[in-house]
């Protein structure tokens, strides 16, 4: 297991995911990133603000300050992320153990047959 990279709490993963799933290059201003999120959190300005910046301490988001308005990036991506969450998650809660993950995945009760199946056959061609 690789050691995590950058933490990044739920808050924080709200804006990222404005930020991947927006795609902007030359990215977002505050405003738009607070309308975004306006449709689904409660969230002041000033909340969403200090989320920003702690993500720019952690290397995660990019401010590009050359058209005179903060433009915000996604400095790192979706993927990069979901790995770090993935091995941060398997080393906490199953002792770096991604076979004891999977066992448990598939012994859960809430888990149909297809996604069973779905989860063997990504497995089978991952082994190929």
């Amino acid at each position: 297991m690789k050691a995590r990279k950058i933490k990044i709490s739920e808050a924080e993963w709200e804006i990222m995911k404005i930020l991947w799933h927006g795609n902007s290059e030359n990215g977002f201003p505050l405003g738009d990133i607070v309308k975004e999120l306006s449709l689904t959190k409660k969230w002041s300005y000033t909340t969403i603000r200090t989320l920003i910046v702690r993500l720019i301490g952690k290397g995660a988001v990019k401010a590009n300050t050359n058209t005179g308005v903060y433009r915000y990036t996604a400095a790192i991506s979706k993927d990069e992320c979901v790995q770090d969450e993935m091995h941060s998650f398997i080393s906490r809660i199953f002792d770096d153990s991604p076979s004891q993950f999977v066992a448990t995945l598939i012994n859960d009760k809430g888990i149909t047959e297809e996604e069973k199946d779905e989860i063997l056959k990504i497995i089978k061609e991952k082994l190929s």
